[in-house]
């Protein structure tokens, strides 16, 4: 059942009513828009709490997402994305020296990624209002998303991602059938072609944080780990962190969670970044504020989580803020390292920008943000099969550490 809603601006507060809202950004806001620079104006879904709750049981709320269309419409996009699992983890936490650690574990998505979530819900929506185009700036997964979904849907997708982008995912994307545009450049390089694309053609727009329901989709993750856990939320949720858009949903499901009255307390998000691209650790360590957010030349082994100028910042240094979280940076080895540990730990098999959560918590407890008598729950966003290169650098990482542990001890 969908509920009453409106969009908020978080930049100017400005209230829309759900029937005038615009597609994108805040109407006032938009004309501050800056290519190149974080985005103002980002639209927030905000609903009638109180008369979905009189509708809904909190036991059945796992299966039913407080979203603004309709199980129906959701239908449309005919794939099952969402419910996935949260394992308890022992091996982890001992490891790691903490109470308990949770994976949720979102590699089991339909094209093997988180960003399925922030997909399925933009397509439902956009083919409620008859459109049929669709388009969106990738470093891979959200393209692999947009297409996968897309063709499952019948609409007809128009992808830009970088040439620079793994193999696999660019293979992945040809595969369901949609226009590759290959840009030989960064991910900032292919938000603004899709912009510009987005306004000669017409077609509907999935850019994080620029199109509102990418926020409200991927906020399904963190509505299912507040409800999996029941009374055993963890102290602190570790996510990789981008482009802001997963680490600012994760906090608007919990948000919601806890407007309901089915939770008590708010988790500590920990944002997760490679020391290659920390935009938003670097304005939060420096206490600034979205348009702050910059780490020029952006570089790491996890290329999902690639971005100069990350277009959600101000929204998830507000949901870090608010929840009293904080950042932490990893270096590229790091996440290597957590890449094959988490794999022979867990039997979960993860991409580098996904291992990045593991090789957090672990920085986390090393620098003592974490105490030993805390639990932590680690996102785990897309699968190892979308980099197969890099798993192979993360086994050749491991095998070299291995045979320097064996000469320094024979």
């Amino acid at each position: 059942m969908s509920c009453a809603y409106e969009l908020r601006c978080v930049s100017c507060g400005r209230v829309y009513a759900a029937e005038q809202a615009p597609d994108y950004l805040c109407s006032a806001c938009a004309e501050q828009y800056t290519p190149g620079l974080p985005l103002r104006g980002v639209l927030e879904c905000v609903y009638d709490y109180a008369a979905w709750r009189a509708e809904h049981e909190r036991g059945a709320a796992l299966h039913e997402v407080l979203w603004p269309c309709s199980a129906a419409e959701l239908a449309r996009v005919p794939l099952r994305v969402g419910g996935t699992p949260l394992y308890d983890v022992p091996r982890l936490a001992e490891r790691a020296d903490v109470a308990a650690v949770w994976v949720k574990d979102d590699t089991t998505e339909p094209t093997g990624s988180y960003k399925d979530r922030a997909t399925q819900l933009v397509l439902a929506m956009a083919l409620r209002r008859g459109i049929t185009h669709v388009t969106c700036a990738s470093t891979g997964n959200a393209a692999c998303s947009l297409a996968g979904l897309s063709a499952a849907a019948g609409v007809h997708a128009h992808i830009f991602v970088s040439a620079r982008a793994p193999r696999a995912k660019l293979a992945q994307i040809a595969a369901y059938g949609a226009e590759l545009i290959a840009v030989d450049g960064t991910y900032d390089d292919c938000f603004e072609m899709s912009i510009r694309a987005t306004r000669a053609h017409g077609w509907y727009n999935r850019n994080t944080a620029y199109n509102p329901w990418t926020i409200e989709g991927k906020k399904s993750a963190g509505w299912e780990l507040g409800l999996q856990c029941g009374a055993r939320v963890p102290d602190q949720v570790f996510v990789p962190t981008g482009d802001g858009v997963i680490i600012s949903g994760i906090y608007k499901g919990l948000c919601d969670l806890i407007q309901l009255g089915w939770l008590e307390k708010m988790p500590r998000l920990v944002a997760v970044q490679p020391e290659g691209s920390c935009a938003i650790a670097r304005a939060l360590a420096a206490g600034g504020g979205g348009r702050d957010a910059r780490h020029p030349n952006a570089h790491s082994v996890a290329d999902s989580l690639v971005v100069s100028a990350p277009r959600n910042a101000e929204l998830a240094l507000k949901a870090v803020r608010a929840s009293a979280g904080y950042a932490v940076c990893v270096s590229d080895d790091d996440i290597l390292r957590a890449l094959t540990e988490l794999a022979e730990l867990t039997g979960v098999y993860a991409e580098p920008a996904a291992a990045a959560a593991w090789a957090g918590l672990l920085a986390a407890r090393a620098h003592g943000h974490i105490a030993a008598r805390e639990s932590a729950a680690l996102l785990v966003t897309g699968t190892g099969l979308k980099d197969s290169a890099a798993a192979e650098r993360a086994v050749a990482l491991r095998r070299a550490e291995h045979r320097r542990q064996h000469k320094e001890y024979s």
